[in-house]
């Protein structure tokens, strides 16, 4: 009796460890996605509709430290890791605007390549993991 309970806990454990593993597996890209089509909401939407967004899309150098660190621990491929920092690109551009060289003249073009390059890297990085 007491072994068939333990082979119930465990199945129970790996099931919630595969749970866990998928989730952090694909939520990376889900919320990379979301964050890329917000970003094509910009050029469009009014002052407090970007307010908003902002607000709720603001992506956390901690949320990225802490996916790469579930990246890491579930010991997922590179290509994970790639779609976790893929958030980081508009803040990276971001600080180089302001503290290295001002993009002002060309901030829009600078921004759609911004955009362009976050897809590709996204779309390289969801055929790496889910079909290679």
């Amino acid at each position: 009796m007491d072994n068939r309970g333990q082979n119930i806990d465990l199945k129970r454990l790996v099931n919630t460890l595969r749970r866990v593993t998928t989730a952090v597996q694909i939520l990376p890209f889900i919320y990379s996605s979301l964050y890329i089509a917000v970003l094509l909401l910009y050029n469009h939407a009014s002052d407090n509709t970007l307010l908003v967004l902002d607000s709720l899309f603001y992506v956390s150098p901690v949320v990225i430290i802490s996916f790469l660190l579930l990246s890491r621990v579930l010991r997922l491929c590179c290509w994970h890791k790639t779609a976790c920092v893929v958030p980081a690109i508009p803040q990276a551009v971001n600080m180089i605007d302001y503290f290295v060289i001002s993009f002002e003249d060309v901030y829009a073009s600078a921004f759609n390549y911004m955009i362009l390059a976050m897809v590709l890297l996204l779309l390289v990085a969801a055929y790496k993991v889910f079909f290679k």
